[in-house]
């Protein structure tokens, strides 16, 4: 398991963190997601011999949220 750290920009609340969290925790070989609206990130323990950081990606701006890597 690797944990990174995202730049998600767009989530406003709470109510945008539960929405990204369950959609992350659906993806197989993601572990744990925690995102925080105040400081435009998510951070993400997933398996990269089941999922990369593109694919987790895709499902971040699928659920309406710009994404990118934080400093």
């Amino acid at each position: 398991m690797v944990t990174e750290t995202i730049e998600v920009r767009g989530m406003h609340c709470g109510g945008c963190e539960r929405r990204l969290r369950a959609a992350l925790l659906a993806l197989p070989g993601v572990a744990e997601a925690v995102p925080e609206h105040i400081g435009d990130m998510v951070e993400v323990t997933f398996d990269p011999g089941v999922v990369d950081l593109g694919r987790i990606g895709v499902v971040v701006e699928a659920e309406g949220f710009e994404v990118g890597l934080a400093p």
